[in-house]
């Protein structure tokens, strides 16, 4: 008997219309993972808005992505995803150097010349392609660098 009145109780608070619902009972944990994807989502529809940080989306273009690799923010991980280093290319448009041109003279020396181009780093960089791709495969793009971004800071320290 006291089955059946337990069951009919439930059946008429779960069709009841005027009972509050109640949240109580959701453990805190479940409450703060579900604030922290909010968070995230609105996170990056404002990454994806704004004009800001266009080299920097090309390595993080996904902030949950971004958030789960281990990234330990270092002076040539900020020049690298920033495009703010000590290239010739950063140098001369704060006009601290008189020329952008790299000293390998093929181009001017910014991020992008020193990983994919600069003739100085040939052997350096075909070390980094076999890391970074396993394959042939060259240039990769950013986002797929930041897989192994200690390799591409060495690339980058030797010019530096």
């Amino acid at each position: 008997m006291g089955n059946e009145l337990a069951d009919a109780l439930a059946k008429r608070a779960a069709t009841n219309k005027n009972i509050p619902e109640s949240y109580n009972k959701i453990p805190k944990s479940i409450i703060m993972k579900d604030l922290e994807e909010e968070s995230v989502k609105e996170w990056q529809k404002k990454w994806m808005q704004t004009n800001k940080g266009r080299t920097t989306k090309e390595y993080f273009p996904d902030v949950s992505e971004r958030l789960k690799i281990k990234l330990q923010l270092t002076q040539n991980v900020t020049a690298i995803v920033s495009r703010h280093g000590k290239t010739r290319d950063h140098l001369h448009r704060f006009k601290i150097m008189e020329e952008p041109t790299c000293s390998c003279g093929e181009g001017v020396q910014t991020t992008d010349h020193i990983i994919y181009e600069c003739k100085r780093l040939t052997k350096e960089r075909d070390g980094l392609k076999r890391t970074v791709t396993g394959t042939n495969r060259w240039p990769i793009n950013k986002r797929d660098t930041t897989t192994n971004l200690q390799n591409l800071l060495t690339t980058y320290s030797l010019i530096n």
